[in-house]
């Protein structure tokens, strides 16, 4: 006999077609009948409330009356919270926002005094292959996931799933969704009607006699009758065994009664039994930067300027970074980063993470202003403070933005000695606009507003080093930026032509040419905000023969090209099918090469006024392997450059197609041992290796479609996924600003490869004390010298955060291993006691080795 496990919950979307103000209504009620119920009949529960406590917080915005009960039953373990604070993608969030998001749903499940100790992840679309290694680092040992899987990964819906880090989760597939028993009748003539054959598909790949049975679906009430129904059907049949039940109890009595799980390592993409959405890495572009912009920022500048500050004496705002965290968090869920959802609320995700880049802003400003008020100037002038998070020393180009009444500037550093600066850009600037004192002048104080790039040598690890400004004095150098029709960009190990409008990249240590670079394509989409689907007769248009004007820019630390094109395309999708290029697309590429470095920076502007296309943008590797490497959070991942899947997944009826579309962090590269090329952007999602062309990156840059779910697509037939509802703003009409650097490869992933990846995605920042800002505060009276390092880390590891920890008076450091080999490290030097943890901050052993995907914590007392 089967035992059946039923597990009683609902899927508490926050957002989708409707809005979270509609869904904190809808809570109300919903909570309120669940909390009537558990309290009206003991026999009832224990129900899960979707494995995130933002529900209880919302709740509690509308209810905060009900406390008490609410503690009450979960602490009788009646109603499961936890263990996540939001139910967040894994494929488009970034590393720390997945910690964070653990750190603080376990946070607060401690006020509430019980949490569920699973990894419950019952819609999010794809499983990133490092969920085991999050969930181990806070003492999870169960997962429960739906989308992605299937008997081709691995043959049960229950195994073991490890990560390359080597941490190992049981894990329990949901194949036929979260909702496959929704809505049971409560008669049990009636379910023993319904149930069998919902049963029997359960069973299906079910590696023993243990069967889940969920039975809940999107913001569905509690079904309180159903575990009375069964019992019934308890008396009158022998197939099945029913229990009330939760994940806990059905992994016990998967232990107790089966052996033998197999074992899977590998990210779960699979779209047979269930849709995917490899579109929505795309979907909605000016989202996924927005949100990148500010994962990074926060992480790995704003918090390491506060823990510095902090341990310099300054206070530590806690509450604040962390409400930033809940704000980002908010717009994590699958749904609302992946931006397959109405125009309303697309635009309360994005509203939500410009709210927490603002705040973010402000705490940085306040807390540069602090240590630079506090700094001790040991030279003349203005005091311009050059922060480097990372944990080793560097020499960097730093850009920073000045404002100087004055035609000449020079700029020194703590010796007195001239430092190099090239003018990147300049522009007049009223000064009431931006300073406090000045907003009730009657005079306009027009200052330069000078973007400048400054060469900033030996810089501190995990610290500052102090600059400065003495206005009105010569340079000390001369500062040339020569504008010329020159068609070559050179360094010691690079070079960049143009001709005839195409342009080559010669990588010089291997004499590797890498032609038609950067070439921009634009083809049709006739998809939706789930997924990017090709036009039945598609027209690709690429920038070849469209360059309109280009210029060469020479100056002293780095030279650009700035290319202006011009590209004849359809309107819309009608015009593309009857190959009309009836409207035009204007990019604008600055592409510059820095005199100390072996990368291409390359900023791409595009003006979006045309509909139903997607822009791509081609990167050859001229390598001809089978498999390329991609980021993912805290690693690398190595896939196949066309999935085998591809093959049969219209014979075996799959839900959507397994395309070659992929996620990335933020980087990704082929290469073999004398050859290849690395593409590293700033939020950039998503990277395409073509079936027919597999020797080229293809880089998605934006997507344009009007609806949030259509029906019967190319790559994705049937049914319309979501709600077939017009979403005319997901045509992101306007302009879009795109930034990230290839990076030739000579050596595969050497060391120094790493290290340049490390310097072009995290750069040192600046900040200008003029004695000026938007607020004003009183001084704190305390004295900072005016080079500092807090501590030094030199290994191989990448950089993630410097932050304080949640609980305790210390400070955590994070790096991880980026490669594909393991590596060893030393400990951290600095002057306090230092042990490892691990992301949940907790005590574990140290150790001096880290395997592929691993992150390493630091408890800095």
């Amino acid at each position: 006999m089967k035992t059946v496990h039923l597990i009683q919950h609902t899927h508490w979307d926050r957002e989708w077609y409707f809005t979270e103000n509609d869904s904190k209504i809808v809570l109300y009620y919903f909570m309120n009948d669940l909390i009537k119920h558990l309290e009206e009949d003991p026999s009832l529960g224990p129900f899960v409330l979707d494995g995130q406590t933002v529900v209880l917080e919302d709740y509690l915005q509308v209810a905060p009356e009900r406390r008490d009960c609410l503690q009450k039953l979960i602490k009788q373990g009646r109603i499961l919270i936890g263990p996540w604070y939001t139910q967040t993608d894994f494929l488009v969030v970034g590393a720390e926002s997945i910690t964070r998001n653990l750190l603080l749903g376990k946070a607060d499940c401690d006020q509430w005094e019980n949490y569920m100790p699973i990894g419950y992840v019952p819609d999010s679309f794809g499983q990133s292959s490092q969920l085991p290694m999050f969930l181990q680092e806070f003492g999870i040992n169960h997962a429960v996931v739906w989308r992605g899987w299937c008997e081709h990964d691995v043959a049960s819906s229950e195994f073991i799933w490890k990560s390359q880090s080597g941490h190992r989760v049981t894990t329990a597939v949901l194949p036929w969704g979260y909702g496959c028993a929704k809505w049971l009748p409560d008669n049990p003539e009636k379910a023993s009607a319904v149930l069998p054959a919902i049963l029997e598909k359960q069973a299906r790949f079910a590696h023993s006699d243990q069967i889940l049975l969920p039975n809940g679906n999107d913001q569905s009430p509690f079904e309180y009758a159903v575990p009375r129904m069964l019992e019934q059907l308890n008396k009158v049949q022998n197939d099945y065994y029913f229990v009330k039940s939760s994940f806990s109890a059905f992994f016990d009595a998967l232990q107790a009664n089966s052996s033998g799980l197999p074992e899977f390592e590998g990210e779960l993409l699979s779209s047979k039994y269930m849709r995917v959405h490899r579109g929505i890495f795309s979907t909605r572009v000016d989202i996924k930067l927005l949100n990148a912009q500010l994962e990074q920022f926060v992480s790995q500048q704003l918090e390491p300027l506060l823990a510095i500050n902090w341990r310099l004496g300054l206070p530590y705002p806690q509450t604040a970074i962390d409400n930033i965290w809940r704000k980002a968090m908010q717009s994590h869920a699958h749904d609302s980063i992946g931006g397959c959802n109405s125009d309303r609320v697309n635009s309360m995700v994005k509203a939500r993470l410009k709210d927490g880049l603002e705040s973010a802003n402000q705490l940085f400003d306040l807390n540069m202003k602090m240590l630079a008020c506090g700094i001790e100037a040991t030279q003349e002038g203005k005091k311009v403070i050059i922060f480097n998070s990372l944990p080793h020393k560097r020499d960097a180009q730093v850009r920073i933005t000045l404002y100087t009444p004055e035609k000449q500037f020079c700029i020194k550093d703590d010796a007195g000695r001239p430092c190099r600066w090239q003018l990147i850009h300049e522009e007049k600037q009223d000064m009431s606009l931006i300073v406090q004192e000045l907003a009730n002048s009657t005079t306009t104080t027009w200052y330069r507003k000078c973007e400048i790039l400054l060469e900033a040598k030996d810089l501190p690890s995990c610290g500052y080093r102090t600059f400065y400004l003495l206005e009105g004095e010569n340079a000390g150098f001369d500062t040339p930026t020569h504008i010329q029709a020159e068609n070559i960009l050179e360094n010691e190990w690079l070079k960049l032509e143009i001709h005839q409008g195409q342009l080559t990249l010669t990588d010089k240590r291997s004499q590797q040419h890498y032609p038609n670079i950067l070439r921009l394509i634009d083809g049709g989409d006739a998809g939706d905000n789930y997924n990017y689907s090709p036009p039945e007769n598609d027209w690709l248009i690429s920038s070849d023969g469209h360059l309109e004007q280009f210029d060469c820019i020479r100056a002293l630390l780095m030279d650009s090209l700035m290319l202006n094109w011009l590209i004849p395309v359809p309107q819309n999708a009608m015009a593309r099918q009857e190959k009309q290029a009836n409207a035009h697309l204007t990019a604008t590429m600055k592409l510059s090469l820095p005199h100390d470095k072996a990368w291409l920076d390359v900023e791409i502007t595009i003006n979006n006024t045309v509909e139903d296309h997607r822009i791509q943008v081609e990167i050859p590797t001229v390598v001809q392997q089978v498999f390329h490497f991609a980021d993912q959070p805290f690693g690398l991942i190595q896939r196949e450059n066309q999935p085998a899947a591809m093959k049969i997944w219209r014979d075996e009826n799959w839900t959507e197609a397994p395309t070659t579309l992929y996620p990335m962090q933020s980087l990704v590269m082929q290469y073999d041992d004398k050859k290849g090329m690395c593409v590293v952007t700033k939020g950039l999602r998503e990277y395409e290796i073509p079936a027919n062309q597999t020797d080229i990156i293809r880089v998605t840059l934006l997507r344009s479609v009007g609806w949030l779910g259509q029906a019967n697509l190319t790559w994705r037939p049937g049914r319309a996924s979501g709600m077939v509802l017009p979403s005319p703003e997901s045509q992101i009409q306007g302009l879009h600003h795109f930034h990230f650097a290839v990076l030739p490869i000579d050596n595969g992933q050497s060391a120094q490869l790493w290290r340049d990846i490390e310097h072009w995605r995290l750069p040192a920042f600046g900040y200008l004390d003029s004695g000026w800002s938007q607020f004003k505060t009183n001084p704190h009276y305390i004295v900072f010298p005016d080079i500092y390092s807090l501590l030094t880390w030199d290994s191989e590891l990448h950089f993630s955060t410097l932050k304080k920890a949640q609980n305790q008076e210390s400070l955590i450091l994070r790096g991880w291993n980026p490669s594909s080999e393991t590596k060893t490290y030393s400990e951290p030097k600095s002057n306090t006691q230092i042990h490892q943890v691990t992301l949940s901050e907790s005590p574990c052993i140290n150790t001096d080795k880290a395997a592929p995907c691993t992150p390493v914590s630091w408890l800095i007392n």
